[in-house]
């Protein structure tokens, strides 16, 4: 089961940036081409996290030292610090076009939406 598990987290950065270009191409044809550069953005910047938040918790979680723990807080507090300044240029930016890098970042809960749903077919599968 934790076989599946891996390969869904490894699939859910990817299928990000699949949708994110898909999504980007859909909105600079319909809107312009600046908001469909931001949707995309928006998207690589949350697979980018993802993949971070990932190493961030195979590297400091399993250790047991408080020294390390303390550290590894430190450090992903200063990630979500970092992602809130790319928010606020953003908006700093490009006032009326932040929904558009928003919709690109919210991708990442499609994309893990589609493994949740994914795994669940295969836990069904496994019971019958």
């Amino acid at each position: 089961m934790f076989e599946s598990l891996d390969s869904s987290v490894r699939r859910v950065p990817v299928q990000t940036v699949v949708l994110g270009v898909l999504a980007g191409i859909i909105t600079g044809i319909i809107a312009d081409l600046l908001s469909g550069a931001l949707v995309l953005g928006g998207a690589l910047l949350s697979s980018l996290g993802f993949i971070a938040l990932k190493s961030f918790v195979n590297k400091y979680l399993p250790s047991d030292k408080a020294r390390v723990l303390h550290r590894a807080i430190i450090l992903y507090l200063l990630r979500l610090v970092l992602i809130c300044l790319v928010f606020l240029i953003i908006i700093f930016y490009f006032k009326n076009k932040v929904l558009a890098f928003a919709a690109g970042f919210s991708l990442i809960l499609v994309s893990v939406a589609v493994e949740a749903v994914r795994n669940l077919a295969g836990v069904k599968k496994w019971k019958d």
